[in-house]
């Protein structure tokens, strides 16, 4: 079987008013092996791209446990420092009410930014998708000749 052309070798001139040298039989070939070619490479851009999709929420949702376990030791020392502070002007009562108040702001803020995190990059393969649109048109083109 002959070997598929390279992509990046240019087929020979074809204009108007000069013909293929090559038989049909040889284009249809070409085009069905560099039609494999391409596919091929799609999938492979697809397959790099959902890595990179799972990579970064893998990451995410890792920072985001790390953060969660050491901030809960920090809170609770510092919450109960300051609540033992507190309570030298406010009643006990109220200390821990501040405290807890503080607790849920930023409980908050950081749900907020896991949030934001587990959203970038986008959940589909954007540049797989553009990329398949330009082929298809450009394979239309192709085929419209």
């Amino acid at each position: 079987m002959a070997e598929p052309r390279r992509p990046d070798v240019a087929p020979p001139a074809v204009g108007p008013e000069s013909v293929d040298p090559r038989s049909t039989v040889d284009i249809v070939r070409s085009l069905a092996e560099n039609s494999q070619l391409l596919v091929k490479k799609e999938l492979e851009l697809a397959k790099l791209e959902l890595t990179e999709i799972v990579v970064a929420r893998a990451i995410a949702l890792a920072s985001v446990v790390v953060g969660a376990v050491f901030g809960l030791f920090i809170l609770a020392f510092a919450g109960v420092t300051g609540a033992k502070a507190l309570e030298l002007v406010l009643p006990a009562w109220a200390a821990w009410l501040i405290v807890t108040g503080l607790y849920t702001l930023v409980a908050v803020v950081a749900l907020v930014v896991a949030k934001k995190k587990a959203t970038n990059p986008p959940n589909a393969p954007e540049r797989t998708k553009a990329e398949l649109e330009r082929t298809v048109e450009w394979l239309k083109g192709q085929v419209q000749r």
